[in-house]
């Protein structure tokens, strides 16, 4: 089948360019719903998606969708690469659909490996996170028919009352994006700090 999968290789070359990631590993019981939605991506050879935050000035560029639509639950926007896409180019076209920004990656911060846990089964899923930044465009969704509204915060908005509604939420997938968020700024914070100290 073909796949849009980064292959290993492929992560060598990134790691080359945008520095080691951080490898972490994390499981969550995801609601029926939430299951059929990465079934119906692994069914098509998908098991990755590319998460961008993308720093704009001193907030960071937001999505939230339509399952979720005026909660106070927005995250950083993520996509996944097509057969022969590169990381770099999904990761370019993907931003732009989301949010309507031109970015450029910084950072390979994050590479996690999920298990998604299903009442009839168990799937693996990656996310390869990145820090990006805007170099152009300006807010606005190109996809509407996947996204709802794009937005920006600040760190703390997502640490905080974004991060404590995910939790509530009782979704599987929200609680994997909490953790990948708040595990994404503690990487960053030590990449900023190793940096400053050299």
């Amino acid at each position: 089948m073909s796949t849009g999968d980064p292959s290993e290789r492929e992560i060598e070359r990134l790691i080359q360019r945008y520095g080691r990631p951080k490898v972490l590993r994390f499981e969550a019981d995801f609601l029926d719903f939430e299951c059929e939605l990465v079934k119906r991506s692994a069914s098509k050879g998908r098991h990755h998606d590319i998460t961008c935050f993308i720093r704009h000035g001193n907030r960071f560029v937001v999505i939230q969708k339509h399952d979720y639509a005026d909660t106070p639950i927005f995250r950083a926007p993520s996509g996944g690469a097509n057969p022969g896409e590169s990381v770099e180019e999904a990761a370019i076209r993907e931003m732009r659909e989301e949010t309507g920004m031109d970015i450029e990656l910084r950072r390979f911060v994050l590479d996690v490996h999920l298990l998604v846990r299903c009442s009839d089964a168990t799937i693996p899923w990656r996310s390869l996170v990145f820090l990006a930044q805007a170099i152009g465009g300006d807010l606005h969704i190109t996809d509407k028919q996947e996204i709802y509204a794009v937005t920006l915060m600040t760190r703390d908005e997502l640490l905080g009352e974004v991060e404590r509604a995910m939790l509530r939420s009782g979704w599987g997938g929200f609680k994997y994006r909490a953790f990948l968020c708040r595990s994404f700024f503690e990487e960053l914070d030590r990449i900023e700090r190793r940096t400053e100290s050299v």
